[in-house]
């Protein structure tokens, strides 16, 4: 009997310290948002192990990159020039004897306003016609004309993302070579446009 209960209490006390010594990994700042300029934020990580801290992005950058125990980490993310939102991913992996544990900080970082065409500039003869232009935006966007002689132009605002804009380009009577040009300017972004051209010729 005195055998069993000593059985029973090393058995007791085994499991107590493998519960005392289970490996944790958290972060208080689990997710950030960054507008397109990028900035810096500061976190701690939490674990009863050592870890290490790894991106791909090259644009993300922290220190320490690795520690035993808990500590903080600063993290730096650079400008996003890219025209589309990028979802970065910090890994935190940790070790304590033989356990490991995986973590993750994820920052979304914004991307600047946009709105480009590949091809932004075409030609047609003197009889006119339907020219068809393919644009991309990340917000919606308004037409203007910068020419004389205008053109219709449907639709007269779009986006975000791919829009199909048409210019309908009069015959050309005259026998002189002219120009037709729509600038399509994003909404709150005066400065961000692409002009579409339309080269007609005599």
């Amino acid at each position: 009997m005195k055998r069993l209960l000593l059985f029973v209490a090393v058995a007791v006390l085994a499991l107590s310290c493998e519960q005392e010594t289970e490996l944790s990994l958290t972060s208080d700042v689990p997710s950030y948002v960054f507008e397109a300029d990028g900035g810096e934020f500061d976190t701690i990580i939490f674990t009863n192990g050592s870890w290490t801290a790894t991106c791909d992005d090259p644009a993300v950058s922290f220190t320490p990159n690795e520690g035993d125990y808990s500590q903080p980490m600063h993290i730096k993310v650079g400008s996003n020039e890219e025209q589309f939102t990028k979802v970065i991913r910090i890994t935190l992996n940790s070790k304590l004897n033989t356990t490991s544990r995986t973590g993750r900080i994820v920052i979304t970082q914004l991307c600047r306003p946009f709105i480009v065409c590949e091809e932004p500039c075409r030609q047609i003869g003197p009889e006119g016609g339907i020219v068809r232009f393919t644009v991309n935006s990340n917000k919606s966007w308004q037409a203007w004309h910068q020419s004389t002689p205008a053109c219709a132009v449907e639709p007269v605002h779009g986006g975000p993302n791919l829009t199909e804009v048409s210019l309908l380009i009069p015959s050309n009577p005259d026998g002189v070579q002219r120009d037709f040009v729509v600038r399509l300017v994003l909404d709150g972004a005066a400065d961000t446009y692409v002009d579409l051209v339309v080269e007609q010729g005599a």
